[in-house]
């Protein structure tokens, strides 16, 4: 097929839904209405071109065709109308088919109404019955028996009591006791399946309002539910409240209170029998219990009868509601329970204990507020104790409200801060006071009777220290919902004690092994006031340490560990700084003791040069036993380990003391050093005098006696071998202290 070139495309008119309008529309916006029109001439002319092409191409098959097609429209024409009828019967049957459809779904709408007409008469039956079993179980109309009764007597006449004896009447008391727990029982059985029953035809009863017959009902069952309510309310204060005169020695029966708390349970009433436990009971007792005078004891303002009030308490729950706490219906969930402690006891008792005894709350006097609180909260825990049997009661009585805010109304942060400002005043006021031994340690070593040991402190501030940190975890001030404020304050205490003590000890400690003497008048710590200072003040950190450590840290633990899973991995940390703080002003101290026992040491090492006197030009044999001034080289490090050394391991102790030996062999070989030189010049000057003297003779001047300068070494090594020995018996390796193993290896080799 060929197509000459129109103003529009070929397939737009194969599309399935061909628009004219848009057609137009999208040819008009290229060309005119004329070459549109011609266009669709020569388009027409063309398909009918194309149209004659195909006939002619298959006209023999059309012919053929149209032979076969020969007769159809008779045959066709014969079979339509029994067609017409085939559809009009059809049709017929339709009609009929929806008609008897429509007629079942009558029935079956009607089937339905019938059906649901019945079980609304059951419904109303079955209420019915119900009711008629309320009101037989409550006596709702029924006629008064007590009549019958009264009658009966009249008609039997007056009964002679003068005649039974004391006996019968004892006996028929206790018949008669036994006959009304009886009926009480059976009487609040009977209420508990009414108020079951009344539930279910409560449901029922909203089921059923579409129904006329259970609509009219309804007043009957407000009727039942008004007598119920009644019922219960009177059999309960019968129960809890008995007549006093006829029933002195009643006691409240946790059979019958169960069948009368769990009937007010099931009416969702529950609030009321503890109404009336805290109106009729609670109210009473704490009225005539509960007051000031009991309060204040014998002075006013004490609070010293809280105790005896807290036991009166607990003895009125006991004695009242401890069989009836124990019924499970008091133990259970909160929406399927009565609350009694709760609700009906404590509630009552905290708000007279908030109006009548404020005074306890109140912080002014802190170990009256201490003694009050730990007694209030041991007299909760006694309570939970008691009467908590089960672990939903217990999380329910600690989460009440009204527990809740007896526990908020204490004002413990007024305590605390009251407690606090105590504490750090007590510290801070020590650091102005001096040491009452001060004779004791004007010299370095101070009274040889005095000797420190690993639990005395010395300085008044290091005791308040000490005592303030006991004090904050003591049971006498220690609170344990103040647990982070008194950790806070051990930290902040110890913190200031460091820091007060930090730099004035450092620059002193500083200055003294500079080698220059310490301006104490110049320090700003008035309780260090000499050298000696110094040492106390390392015995205290010591003993501080250690009592922090090994004490301390032991009752901390015991208080957080209620807390944290971890308590000694978090008690180690929150005082690991001041620790290590406390630990590095020790060593401070320490190290200014090794200067101060080097310099006491090298005061003696000048009596080396008697050993040149003692030898030199005096024809004396060989040495043979140490010189008398070396015990006073080892007497300040004896006297300081006698007083201090409680305070040193064996790796301290071998630390510090071969500090002040290297420093003593020093000074030591120098000294020696310079001796044997000296001593060696002088006697090879006599010996070149003496060969000038005899240079003319021919006689040799032999001479194998022992020099004088080797007998000096021989002394001096005598006397460093018992510096050696005597530094053995305190305790030092020798053999790790490099310069006196040097010294000797020096002093033999010479003596070789």
């Amino acid at each position: 097929m060929v197509l000459g070139k129109y103003c529009f495309e070929e397939e737009a008119f194969s599309v399935d839904v061909f628009e004219v309008a848009t057609f137009l529309e999208d040819c008009r916006v290229h060309s005119p209405m004329e070459t549109i029109y011609q266009d669709l001439r020569h388009f027409q002319m063309a398909l009918e071109n194309q149209l004659v092409a195909i006939i002619n191409e298959d006209y023999a098959e059309f012919l053929q065709l149209s032979s076969k097609l020969k007769g159809v429209d008779e045959a066709v024409a014969s079979v339509h109308a029994p067609i017409l009828a085939v559809l009009k019967r059809v049709s017929e049957v339709q009609e009929a088919l929806s008609a008897l459809q429509n007629k079942i779904q009558t029935q079956l709408q009607i089937a339905n109404e019938l059906q649901q007409q019945e079980k609304d008469l059951q419904s109303s039956i079955k209420i019915s019955e119900k009711l008629l079993l309320l009101e037989d179980l409550l006596e709702i109309g029924s006629p008064i028996e007590g009549d019958d009764e009264e009658s009966s007597l009249d008609k039997d006449g007056p009964t002679d009591f003068d005649e039974d004896s004391d006996d019968d009447f004892e006996n028929f008391e206790q018949v008669k006791k036994r006959l009304h727990a009886t009926s009480a029982a059976e009487g609040c059985a009977r209420l508990e399946r009414a108020a079951q029953i009344f539930v279910q035809l409560d449901l029922e009863f909203l089921d059923g309002m579409h129904v006329a017959t259970i609509q009219k009902e309804e007043k009957r069952l407000a009727i039942v539910e008004k007598t119920l309510l009644r019922r219960l309310e009177t059999e309960f204060v019968a129960e809890i409240l008995p007549d006093t005169y006829y029933n002195r020695d009643h006691a409240i029966s946790e059979l019958t209170l169960s069948y009368l708390l769990r009937a007010y349970v099931l009416l969702d009433k529950s609030h009321i029998p503890e109404e009336m436990i805290g109106r009729l009971l609670v109210q009473p007792f704490a009225e005539e219990h509960l007051m000031r005078g009991k309060l204040d004891g014998r002075a006013r303002g004490s609070c010293e009868g809280l105790p005896q009030i807290y036991e009166s308490i607990l003895y009125f729950i006991t004695s009242k509601f401890a069989g009836t706490l124990a019924l499970s219906v008091c133990q259970g969930e909160s929406n399927c329970s009565v609350d009694i402690l709760g609700n009906a006891i404590w509630k009552p008792l905290q708000e007279i204990l908030s109006t009548k005894y404020g005074i306890i709350f109140q912080a002014a006097d802190p170990e009256r507020f201490h003694q009050s609180y730990t007694i209030s909260m041991r007299f909760l825990a006694d309570i939970e104790e008691r009467f908590c049997k089960s672990e939903i009661m217990k999380s329910r009585f600690r989460s009440h409200e009204s527990v809740v805010e007896f526990k908020e109304k204490w004002n413990i942060d007024v305590y605390f801060q009251l407690r606090a400002s105590q504490l750090a005043s007590s510290v801070e006021k020590s650091f102005g006071l001096k040491r009452e031994d001060l004779a004791s340690l004007d010299s370095l070593y101070g009274s040889v009777s005095i000797v420190a040991d690993t639990s005395t402190l010395g300085f008044e501030n290091s005791k308040c220290l000490w005592k303030a940190l006991q004090e904050c975890w003591s049971e006498c001030i220690f609170l344990a919902p103040l647990l982070p404020n008194f950790c806070k304050l051990s930290i902040q205490l110890f913190a200031y004690y460091i820091g007060i003590w930090k730099e004035p000890l450092q620059n002193a400690v500083r200055v003294l092994n500079s080698g220059t003497k310490v301006d104490f008048c110049s320090v700003p710590l008035c309780c260090l006031s000499t050298e000696g200072d110094l040492l106390l003040a390392g015995s205290d950190f010591r003993v501080l340490y250690k009592k922090i450590s090994q004490d301390l840290l032991a009752i901390v633990r015991n208080h957080v560990g209620d807390f944290t899973d971890d308590s000694q991995a978090f008690v180690n940390e929150l005082f690991q700084e001041p620790l290590a703080s406390l630990a590095e002003l020790e060593t401070s101290c320490w190290s200014a003791a090794v200067t101060m026992v080097a310099a006491d040491c090298k005061k003696v090492l000048p009596a080396i040069r008697t050993v040149k006197g003692q030898y030199q030009m005096t024809n004396k044999p060989p040495p043979t036993t140490p010189s008398t001034y070396v015990p006073s080289i080892i007497r300040p490090m004896q006297e300081f380990l006698e007083k201090w050394g409680v305070h040193f391991d064996a790796s301290k102790r071998q630390n510090f003391l071969q500090a002040i030996v290297e420093d003593v062999c020093t000074i030591y070989s120098t000294l020696s050093s310079e001796l044997l030189r000296s001593a060696a010049e002088l006697e090879e000057s006599l010996k070149s005098r003496k060969l000038q003297r005899h240079s003319g003779s021919h006689s040799a001047l032999a001479n194998d006696a022992v020099s004088d300068t080797e007998k000096m070494r021989m002394q001096l090594l005598l006397d460093l071998e018992e510096i050696q020995r005597e530094l053995t018996v305190l305790g030092l390796d020798v053999n790790r202290c490099n310069k006196l193993q040097e010294g000797l290896a020096k002093l033999s080799e010479s003596t070789r």
